[in-house]
C-alpha cells in the first residue's frame, strides 16, 4: 500500500519551497539598479516563467513580509525598502530597561488583539513588564469599542503592568504611554508628533496612533493593567483604506522613507519606564 499522506506532505513541502524560492527571486531582481529602477509586471513574468498574475500574489506576500514594494501602472515594480529586523532578538539586544521586555515576550505573527492575548496573561498571572507582540492584528480596539485597523508594516505590542495606584491613577498611566511614544518618534524618525487626549497621537493633523488601556481588579483594588499601543510606522498611502486617508496616516507616509521597528518600540519601551518608575 503506498503512503498517499506521506506523498501529499512531500508534494505540499515542494510547493512551500517553490513558492518561496519564487519570492526570493522576485526579490533579487527588485534589488538590481538604482532604486529609481522599475521591473514591470510582464519582464518578471517573462524572466521566472510565470503569469502576471501570479506575480502579483507573490508581490503581495512579499509585502506581507515587510518589504516595501510600490506598485504603479505602466511602470511596474520598484523595492523600496526591504523588511527590518524586527523580532524579540533585535528589540532586546540592547534595550536599556529594568523591567519591560526583560522578562516574558509573546510574540505573534498574527492575532485578533494584543490587548486581549495579554488580559488572558495578566489573568493567569504573567509577571510585570511581560510584552505581548503581534506583526498583524485582525481585531484591534481603540476607546469605547471602536476599532483600531492595524496596517502593514507597523507596530501593535500591549504591556503587562501592576500599577502602584489605583483607578484614580490610570490616567496619568496614560499620559506617560502617550508621552513616551511620541518622545520616540521625535527620537528616532524625526517627527513631531502631538498628543490628541484622550489617546490618539497625531502627526501632521492625522492619526498615526494610539493606545488602550484595559485593567483588571480584585474587589476595589487594581490588581493589574494592560497598556495597548498601536503605530502606523510603515505603511504606504496605497495600504491605509481610502475612507481613512483624509484622518489617518503613517510615519513612512510624512517621511518618505522607511524606519526600523525594532529601534522604535526598544526606545518607546525604554522612555516608558522611566516614566513609570518616577511615578
Amino acid at each position: 500500500m503506498s503512503d498517499t499522506g506521506g506523498m501529499a506532505s512531500e508534494a505540499k513541502e515542494k510547493s512551500v519551497s517553490s513558492m518561496s524560492s519564487t519570492r526570493e527571486r522576485i526579490l533579487a531582481l527588485l534589488r538590481e539598479g538604482s532604486r529609481d529602477s522599475w521591473k514591470s509586471g510582464e519582464a518578471l513574468s517573462s524572466l521566472l516563467g510565470i503569469s502576471r498574475a501570479a506575480v502579483a500574489k507573490h508581490v503581495t506576500a512579499l509585502r506581507e513580509a515587510g518589504h516595501i514594494i510600490e506598485a504603479v501602472p505602466r511602470c511596474g515594480y520598484r523595492l523600496v525598502a526591504e523588511a527590518d529586523s524586527y523580532s524579540e532578538a533585535a528589540v532586546r539586544e540592547h534595550l536599556n530597561t529594568r523591567i519591560l521586555g526583560q522578562r516574558s515576550w509573546i510574540w505573534l505573527d498574527e492575532t485578533t488583539s494584543t490587548n486581549s492575548v495579554a488580559m488572558v496573561h495578566a489573568l493567569d498571572g504573567a509577571p510585570e513588564g511581560s510584552i505581548v507582540v503581534a506583526r498583524s492584528q485582525r481585531l484591534g480596539r481603540g476607546r469605547k469599542g471602536h476599532q483600531w485597523i492595524s496596517l502593514p508594516r507597523s507596530l501593535a505590542f500591549s504591556l503587562i503592568l501592576h500599577p502602584r495606584t489605583n483607578a484614580e491613577g490610570l490616567p496619568l498611566l496614560s499620559q506617560m504611554a502617550l508621552e513616551a511614544t511620541v518622545g520616540a518618534i521625535e527620537s528616532v524618525c524625526g517627527l513631531q508628533a502631538s498628543i490628541k487626549q484622550p489617546n490618539d497621537i497625531l502627526l501632521c493633523g492625522r492619526k498615526v496612533g494610539g493606545l488602550l488601556i484595559e485593567t483588571g481588579f480584585r474587589a476595589t483594588d487594581l490588581e493589574w493593567a494592560v497598556v495597548g499601543i498601536g503605530l502606523n510606522v510603515n505603511a504606504r498611502s496605497g495600504d491605509i483604506p481610502e475612507s481613512l486617508r483624509a484622518i489617518a496616516t503613517s510615519l513612512y507616509v510624512e517621511a518618505g522613507r522607511p524606519f526600523g521597528r525594532a529601534g522604535l518600540l526598544r526606545e518607546i519601551l525604554e522612555r516608558f519606564e522611566r516614566l513609570y518608575w518616577r511615578s
